[in-house]
Order: structure tokens, then C-alpha cells, then sequence
């Protein structure tokens, strides 16, 4: 393996490891917007049925 390759290898293993950090950076995201939906709903119920 030459210099050229090594660098290659080197960068793309950089970028699929930068492409695994945004999904689950993504994933966490939409995990905490959902359990803020579900937050925000229970709370427009509480208030208005709730005595």
C-alpha cells in the first residue's frame, strides 16, 4: 500500500465515520422532538380538561 492509497483509505474511513455521527446525531434529534411533542400535547390536555 503505497502513500496514496493510505491516504484514500484514511479519508474514507474519516467520511463513514463523520456519516455515522450525523445519523445518530439525527436520530437523537428527532428522539428529543418527539418526546417534546408528546410533552407539549399531555400539557394542552392537562390544561384543558383538566379541571
Amino acid at each position: 500500500m503505497n502513500e496514496e492509497e493510505m491516504a484514500r483509505a484514511v479519508a474514507r474511513g474519516l467520511a463513514q465515520h463523520e456519516a455515522r455521527r450525523a445519523d445518530a446525531q439525527a436520530r437523537q434529534l428527532l428522539g428529543c422532538l418527539l418526546v417534546f411533542a408528546v410533552f407539549g400535547v399531555g400539557f394542552i390536555l392537562l390544561v384543558t380538561y383538566g379541571g
